[in-house]
């Protein structure tokens, strides 16, 4: 899934819970497990990659793919639970359990460049024949699902959610769908 996507996914799922710091532990945890790829990608750019080296070459480098695959370990994302469970610090168990459901929702929509979801106990990773973004493995068709429903999501948590960050925060996400829509719409347009 796409990052504006998990986050609405995440505060639809934590809508009811208060405050500032609640809004901003769900949000960071959405954006947390792609955190490494934006490093990467930004780190790449500056350097003078090309996109073509990035994708094709550079994203499947052993050591980038360690670096994404820690940030999208589910056991690593259960453990960081339970320690602040048991430590009662509700920051970071929001915080990681909305990491965790992250890794959730790509776990089944991620082909070639799927993760090791499961170290550090295995190197094993789920290869789907669903890709989120890839026209060849039904990209197109889960693209298009994925934008109604963080869309739909969204503007549920604005309309409902009694937390006004969460609101902000979806009305963000709307906004920049907007924007990303538009900008499609323009490219289209002119063609």
């Amino acid at each position: 899934m796409n990052t504006p996507a998990h986050i609405a996914a995440s505060l639809l799922s934590w809508q009811k819970q208060t405050g500032r710091a609640a809004a901003f532990a769900v949000t960071l945890g959405a954006i947390l497990p792609d955190a490494p790829m934006f490093l990467f990608y930004g780190f790449q750019k500056a350097v003078g990659s090309s996109e073509q080296r990035i994708w094709s070459t550079l994203y499947f480098d052993e050591s980038w793919q360690l670096f994404f695959d820690i940030f999208n370990s589910i056991p690593l994302a259960v453990l960081a639970m339970a320690v602040c469970y048991f430590g009662k610090n509700r920051f970071g168990l929001l915080l990681s359990s909305s990491c965790l459901l992250h890794l959730l929702c790509d776990l089944p929509v991620h082909n070639d460049d799927a993760h090791r979801h499961f170290l550090p106990f295995t190197n094993w990773r789920f290869f789907s024949p669903v890709s989120y973004w890839d026209p060849k493995h039904f990209g197109s068709v889960f693209m298009s699902i994925e934008l109604i429903f963080a869309v739909g999501a969204s503007v549920w948590v604005w309309k409902r959610s009694p937390n006004t960050t969460m609101q902000k925060a979806s009305a963000g996400i709307l906004m920049l769908y907007g924007l990303v829509l538009s900008g499609v719409a323009a490219v289209w347009l002119v063609r």
